[in-house]
């Protein structure tokens, strides 16, 4: 349980919704019912649910309602409007396209980018 109100941002496709590759901006799979279960639990301990996407967030806000995903924020945080108007501000970012950085040099870090694919292409 935390003491405090974190935001964690959820990224759409590949980690909310199920993904295999991009077709059409509305052609969307079902959600990832292991995620959606996770957003819930971290909502009911406390936590702020940002989904971000480079998807709108009128369809965004959509296909959450339809398939009951709970969130507070799509692709902005209001209550910080003006203070970053880049990448939402949140404790933790999930993502398929995320490499967690742990402080490697150079190459190591370049190696790890040149490996990486999201989970769906495995």
């Amino acid at each position: 349980m935390y003491t405090s109100s974190p935001v964690i941002a959820f990224d759409f496709d590949g980690v909310i919704a199920s993904y295999s590759g991009f077709i059409a901006h509305d052609d969307v799979q079902t959600p990832n019912a292991e995620v959606v279960k996770a957003m819930k639990l971290l909502r009911g301990q406390g936590c702020k649910i940002l989904i971000h996407s480079t998807r709108g967030d009128e369809f965004l806000r959509k296909y959450c309602e339809k398939f009951s995903i709970p969130f507070d924020y799509i692709n902005r945080r209001p209550d910080l409007e003006g203070e970053n108007p880049g990448k939402p501000i949140a404790s933790v970012y999930v993502d398929d396209r995320t490499i967690c950085y742990r402080g490697e040099d150079a190459q190591t870090l370049i190696a790890k980018i040149a490996q990486f694919k999201p989970y769906w292409k495995e």
